[in-house]
């Protein structure tokens, strides 16, 4: 299965990159570093090697995106939603991908681990 990446280095309009608009002291960095360093196997989340097929969002992402929404009570796919396309700690976190509320199938994958 191919999956999808956001670019935080993408050149945008205000200001030059997604990247710019956290604070190096913006606690959803610690967010990032955190669920990339989780051992996803271990978690018994699949992480696939090989894309191919229509693109899906990488794992990862999207459990940076659950992660950092339940922390604030985020919870409702819609919600979820919502934020990536007005808070900037999510568009950031995101790398500026936008899922949609049907794409919550994903939290599927996570309720055990979560």
């Amino acid at each position: 299965m191919a999956y999808r990446y956001g670019n935080r280095e993408q050149i945008g309009l205000f200001p030059q990159s997604i990247e710019d608009y956290i604070g190096r002291e913006d606690p959803v960095r610690a967010y990032d570093v955190f669920v990339e360093s989780l051992d996803c196997a271990g978690l018994g989340i699949d992480i696939d090697g090989h894309p191919i097929g229509n693109s899906e969002y990488d794992p990862r992402t999207m459990l940076k995106l659950l992660v950092y929404g339940y922390s604030y009570g985020i919870k409702e796919s819609s919600k979820l939603e919502r934020a990536t396309h007005h808070n900037l700690s999510f568009i950031g976190l995101m790398g500026g991908l936008k899922p949609e509320e049907r794409d919550g199938e994903y939290r599927e994958g996570f309720t055990g681990e979560i």
